[in-house]
């Protein structure tokens, strides 16, 4: 079971989106590209500084339906980088921003800075919709890009999809939605804190045997968990509110613990990349910062934090550092399984490879064809070991006897025990 930390950060007080008219424009006031309020607002497309891509440059699948249902809330584009020679490419996965209050912005979703720069790169780039709160309340917007990814992983032949690589990236609201993609991606059932018991991933679309796994994320100025009103100098609004049924932290904590991003955290989460502007008025700085401590605070690895002195929106300058960050974590995840497919290297006989490559753990071993726990006194432990997808592929009791392993293919594999231990190990 996922550790519940229910520490807080910001975006917040204003109770009126419902009386602000349709929200479901991609170009309303919310929207990708557009203004809140009049001259002098506050924009929300996130496009920043740096822009230089051209979107139209790329090849374009448009209105692909993800769910099956035909909502408008259910569509996706697909943009495909220059022919490389390649038959398959890794994806991002890139969601604006519209706290949560648009559910068709695809259109405006940082086309030409985040777009342009991961199409560039190799990516596939992927700009879903989602529903709005006033369509469905949460989870149903963290459902929406759940499902997003078990179509890609369920069309990747026709889409020349690599799923041993694919990413989630989000402005915004889109930001908290990515973050939440990285921090719940081995959670598979019921989730509960306190009263409050939602199903974080869903089951949407077709393909709900496939995994919702991402590989890395990047928040961009996301209001992560909007619990700490005193974080930095906010905008006094609040969505995040109207994301659970209209009521305030105080009325509700275990809904908006489950709202927030910082309640999942543990050391098998995602790699994020965070980047937030010191002169954001919206979703305040310290936010993103709070958020990459306490990532590091739990050991999740290859996290990255860059400040910047923009305000609230992607800032197009650091595009390069964030395809550098995907390209690491790319390259890393495709050596550890090369290294596993090795297979007796550094062992005699032919032995297979076992190597804990997360976090050092004392309590678990495995060889060749056992995991075990190492002490023989220790009490026996439930435990579930998934691949590297997120798929889980064994449950059960471990004790010092232990259970055989030796039916798993050569590669990478994750042990979660009851107690909060966990660890990933080559075969």
């Amino acid at each position: 079971m996922k550790r519940i930390l229910i520490l807080a950060l910001s975006l917040c007080s204003m109770n009126a989106f419902a009386q602000w008219g349709d929200w479901g424009g991609g170009g309303g006031q919310w929207g990708g590209g557009g203004q809140w309020g009049g001259g002098g607002g506050f924009n929300f497309g996130g496009e920043g500084s740096g822009n230089s891509g051209n979107i139209g440059d790329y090849q374009k699948k448009a209105d692909i339906d993800y769910v099956g249902d035909n909502h408008v809330g259910h569509k996706m584009d697909i943009y495909f980088p220059k022919d490389d020679g390649k038959s398959t490419h890794p994806v991002v996965i890139h969601i604006y921003g519209s706290a949560w209050g648009s559910n068709n912005s695809k259109g405006s979703a940082d086309l030409g800075t985040v777009g342009t720069a991961a199409l560039g790169a190799g990516y596939i780039l992927v700009t879903p919709n989602h529903r709005t709160y006033n369509d469905a309340l949460y989870p149903a917007q963290i459902n929406d890009i759940k499902a997003v990814v078990r179509y890609l992983r369920g069309n990747a032949q026709e889409l020349g999809v690599d799923t041993s690589f694919i990413a989630v990236s989000g402005f915004s609201s889109g930001g908290h939605l990515a973050s939440l993609m990285g921090v719940t991606r081995n959670v598979k059932d019921n989730y509960t804190v306190g009263s409050a018991t939602m199903n974080i991933e869903g089951n949407l679309g077709r393909y709900t045997g496939e995994s919702s796994w991402v590989d890395a994320v990047c928040d961009w100025s996301g209001p992560v968990d909007c619990r700490d009103k005193g974080c930095g100098n906010p905008i006094q609004m609040s969505p995040e509110n109207d994301m659970v049924g209209g009521c305030n932290d105080q009325q509700c904590p275990d809904k908006h613990a489950l709202l927030g991003a910082n309640t999942f955290i543990d050391e098998t989460d995602a790699p994020v990349f965070v980047a937030h502007g010191s002169a954001d008025n919206i979703v305040p700085q310290c936010e993103g910062k709070k958020f990459y401590d306490n990532l590091v605070a739990k050991n999740v690895q290859d996290c990255e934090y860059h400040p910047h002195s923009g305000g609230h929106g992607v800032e197009g300058s650091l595009t390069g550092d964030m395809v550098k960050f995907l390209n690491k974590i790319k390259e890393k995840k495709a050596a550890a399984q090369a290294h596993g497919s090795e297979g007796g290297e550094g062992g005699e006989g032919g032995d297979v490879l076992v190597n804990d490559i997360l976090a050092i753990n004392n309590s678990i071993c495995v060889d060749n064809d056992r995991l075990y726990l190492c002490n023989e006194s220790a009490e026996a432990t439930e435990f579930n070991l998934s691949d590297v997808s997120g798929k889980i592929l064994m449950t059960g009791s471990l004790d010092s006897k232990g259970v055989n392993i030796s039916s798993l293919n050569q590669g990478v594999y994750l042990v979660r025990t009851n107690n909060g231990g966990s660890f990933k190990f080559i075969k």
